[in-house]
């Protein structure tokens, strides 16, 4: 590294003129072994590699340059988190198309959040200085980039061939930019690509019908691996056939693109779905690529985390920019995680952010999916009686207290004074107590054994339990989280909380072994025989066909405990993951739990809203305490 130059210097000085704003002095590198000529960092940096630019070709634009990098800072990404949620935006699109995880998910959706950074801000540079020159002048934004084009253009149309997504690019900077073709890209569309896919599916197809056409061995092994590698061609072709590359047209596109650019650039996270509904197919006919690239800013904080993964936009339905209906790919692998195919599945967010706390993904991830369906979740109870209101006048005698004598009524019978005959006292009535919501104490029990799903892979009954929980929070109140496994695997505190932190963290564990639940546990903490007078206590129980043991299965010297505890407590809920049948149903039903199935992650929280409204309408009022 070295101190700028005096011309880079003033390269530096028009670029912040350029924006209006003041940034410290850029980093010079010399022989960087970067993958580009310029690249940028959070705290705001710029760093720039003179002798790299000029290998590109790019000499004498250093102020363009230097005023793209400062756009990353002014536009986009603008900030660390914003970063984040582009990065997950288009990570959503290529999780759709990519159906066979072609690509490497960090790596792919970091190249197209950087391109389409790119664009946003070279346009606005264009435009920028653009107003400053004369009608005929030509931007140095523009030189620099035909510059930088220059040895794909010599290539003719191979050259655009060779990468079909960059002359996509490159033509729609000409059609944003006013330029006659050719100026930016080979002025034909590249077409070889075509070719090559449909020889493909034509292979395939060939294969399959040579299969079937010799059907299956005699022999039981033998016929069983022939017919798996016939189903496994006949899904390869399936997944050709869907593959977003046979619909693409690289001229139309780059119509899209420049739309998509000049229209939606003042909100880069939103616009970045639309672009990349256009862009991402042409990632699975190989990309390469040099350029402004975005300097590693580290591992994400859990802070950084839940206000990125945690944007509703990124909750969005996935449309084509040139399409009103929602596209979702059956058997994407984002619909199997969370079964929506619009929120980027929790295994896949894993994957895209392999370098953060996986804790704290899985803590952002569960209240992003949990967070549309929270509601303050609060219980019924009765205010302190108010101030006795009057009540009906009575007479007065002499030998009550004279404090009780009603002077104005007592005058209104007359003007004659008899006591205990024309005297009257005022009588008051106890006032009823006014209906109160009280803050809700819940205590959550999440069954984490192996047949549970692991919360890695997106839990339906860790997404039920952050809704009520979130949902308790909210209305005031407090929970205590208890995971549970086989005999000894057990996790939670004792102490009901309000720390969310604290909470998630318990949601998320995870033991993966054997299913008893911890029923000495559970009466250590109800010893009591009567339910208490004061304050109402909701127990809640997540699980699979672990909910026999809760009953006492296995464990018979605690089958009396859930009886017991049901007497002293106000709501049971006992939520399955699936369904529920036979005798140990109705068991719990005769003994005063509430059962709910949830058969899937969807469901969740249809469950919840239900549970929830059965807590809060709930009133000791008639309740047996004893």
């Amino acid at each position: 590294m070295r101190a700028p130059t005096a011309a880079e210097r003033e390269a530096w000085e028009e670029a912040l003129d350029l924006w209006g704003v003041d940034l410290h002095d850029p980093v010079v590198h010399t022989r960087s072994k970067e993958r580009s000529f310029a690249w940028f960092g959070f705290p705001p940096e710029v760093n720039v590699d003179p002798g790299e630019l000029a290998r590109h070709g790019g000499e004498g634009h250093l102020t363009s340059v230097f005023a793209h990098e400062i756009g990353h800072h002014v536009l986009s990404p603008s900030t660390r988190v914003d970063s984040l949620k582009i990065r997950q935006q288009m990570a959503r699109v290529i999780d759709l198309y990519d159906r066979q995880h072609r690509l490497d998910l960090a790596a792919a959706s970091g190249f197209c959040a950087n391109l389409w950074s790119d664009m946003l801000i070279n346009d606005r540079v264009m435009q920028l200085q653009r107003a400053r020159l004369a009608p005929d002048g030509t931007p140095d934004m523009v030189q620099l980039t035909q510059a930088l084009a220059a040895p794909a253009l010599a290539k003719g149309l191979r050259g655009a061939d060779d990468n079909e997504l960059w002359w996509v690019v490159q033509r729609a900077y000409e059609l944003l930019w006013r330029l006659p073709e050719g100026t930016l890209a080979w002025p034909e569309a590249p077409t070889a690509w075509r070719a090559a896919y449909e020889r493909e599916i034509q292979r395939l197809r060939q294969q399959v019908k040579n299969q079937r056409r010799k059907g299956l061995p005699k022999e039981r092994a033998d016929r069983w691996r022939a017919q798996r590698e016939v189903e496994q061609r006949e899904r390869d072709l399936a997944d050709l056939e869907y593959d977003p590359r046979a619909g693409l047209d690289p001229a139309h596109d780059a119509t899209t693109v420049a739309d998509v650019v000049r229209t939606l650039a003042a909100d880069p996270v939103s616009g970045a779905v639309p672009w990349a509904m256009v862009m991402v197919p042409y990632l699975l006919l190989g990309f390469q690529g040099t350029g402004c690239h975005e300097e590693s800013p580290g591992a994400p904080t859990a802070a950084e985390l839940a206000g990125a993964i945690g944007d509703p936009r990124l909750q969005k339905p996935l449309v084509h920019p040139e399409d009103a209906e929602v596209v979702v790919a059956e058997g994407s692998a984002g619909a199997a995680d969370d079964g929506s195919g619009q929120a980027l599945g929790l295994a896949r967010t894993l994957e895209l952010l392999a370098g953060a706390d996986p804790n704290a993904v899985m803590a952002a991830w569960y209240e992003a999916e949990a967070r549309p369906h929270v509601a303050p979740l609060v219980q019924r109870g009765l205010a302190p009686a108010g101030p006795a209101i009057p009540g009906p006048l009575e007479e007065w005698g002499l030998g009550d207290d004279l404090a009780e004598l009603d002077w104005p009524a007592t005058l209104t019978t007359g003007a004659v004074f008899v006591p205990g005959v024309t005297t009257r006292r005022r009588t008051f009535l106890p006032d009823e107590p006014e209906p109160d919501d009280e803050p809700v104490l819940l205590d959550l029990y999440l069954d984490s054994s192996g047949s549970m799903t692991h919360p890695q892979r997106g839990s339906a009954a860790i997404v039920a339990g952050t809704i009520l929980s979130l949902s308790v929070l909210r209305g005031g109140g407090r929970v205590r989280v208890t995971s549970w496994s086989s005999a000894g695997q057990v996790a939670g505190d004792s102490a009901y909380t309000r720390d969310r932190v604290e909470i998630m963290r318990q949601l998320t564990t995870y033991f993966g072994g054997g299913t008893t639940f911890p029923l000495d546990l559970l009466r250590a903490r109800y010893p009591e025989s009567r339910r208490p007078a004061e304050g109402q206590r909701h127990l809640v129980v997540l699980s699979d066909a672990g909910l026999d043991t809760f009953l006492g299965r296995g464990q018979e010297e605690y089958a009396d405990v859930a009886a017991a505890v049901r007497r002293v407590i106000d709501t049971g809920s006992l939520m399955i993951i699936g369904h529920w049948r036979g005798q140990s149903r109705e068991q719990a039903e005769r003994l005063g739990y509430d059962v709910a199935e949830i058969p899937d992650v969807m469901q969740a929280p249809a469950a919840c809203a239900a549970l929830a409204a059965r807590i809060a309408a709930y009133t000791p009022e008639g309740a047996d305490r004893g």
